[in-house]
């Protein structure tokens, strides 16, 4: 599409070198924006909203809930001594104990569950790995639960062992907030290339809820490309002239 338009502006422009030049501009733009314009594309977390299992109603000694014990399919629970994590359905658990600590039987950001943690973390390594001039966006929702002190909390992500990018947040309480981190990575020559992507989510106490986690990659032309799209439209309309 991009040479068919930029074949009929030279058309037009016949030896007008002033014209030519100003489509040389016009022809580099043309090749540049499409690439700017590339659509992030969603890498595959698994059981990236918590459905995974279904929270089990937990009766005495434990409290009353439907919630499951240090079981997260598709996640490793690095919890702290003695503090569990899991999934937790909200709503069934209020209903169940008519005791609103949980959300004000509104729903939660995506499906019915979501992740708890009472202290350390929710870890999942991903099959994909660090690509080179590639912004990446992590992105999930923070849920802070009625009645309970609200802790220190972090959303990590993690490129080879390596903290690339973190950011916390506190909601309101019976509320949950979206919080972002962005990472972009170097060039082929960065170290990271290549390492395994994971995500950390860490509460730092008692309670922290985790939901709708994604992580979105989109690639960045590098500064030589851009240049050598604008040096091609440029000999391109050189050898133009040249011919006339």
């Amino acid at each position: 599409m991009t040479q068919k338009v930029l074949a009929k502006l030279i058309s037009f422009a016949g030896c007008d070198k002033l014209g030519l030049f100003k489509i040389a501009i016009a022809s580099s733009c043309l090749m540049i924006v499409p690439q700017g314009q590339v659509r992030a594309a969603s890498i595959f977390i698994a059981n990236h909203s918590f459905e995974d299992p279904i929270a089990p109603e937990q009766l005495s000694p434990n409290p009353r809930g439907f919630y499951s014990i240090n079981n997260i399919t598709g996640w490793f629970n690095a919890h702290a001594p003695g503090a569990h994590q899991g999934v937790l359905d909200p709503t069934k658990s209020q209903i169940l104990t008519g005791n609103d600590f949980f959300y004000n039987l509104h729903p939660v950001p995506d499906g019915n569950q979501v992740a708890y943690s009472n202290g350390g973390t929710i870890a999942q390594t991903l099959s994909a790995v660090l690509q080179p001039n590639t912004r990446y966006t992590l992105s999930a929702y923070i849920g802070r639960r009625n009645e309970l002190t609200f802790p220190a909390n972090s959303i990590r992500l993690i490129a080879g062992s390596n903290l690339v990018s973190s950011n916390s947040v506190t909601p309101a309480a019976g509320t949950f907030e979206r919080v972002t981190v962005s990472y972009t990575s170097g060039g082929i020559d960065d170290p990271l290339i290549g390492k395994p992507l994971e995500i950390y989510l860490t509460s730092f106490g008692i309670q922290t809820n985790f939901d709708n986690v994604t992580l979105d990659a989109s690639p960045i032309p590098e500064p030589s490309a851009i240049l050598g799209l604008l040096g091609f439209g440029l000999l391109g309309i050189a050898s133009k002239l040249r011919q006339k």
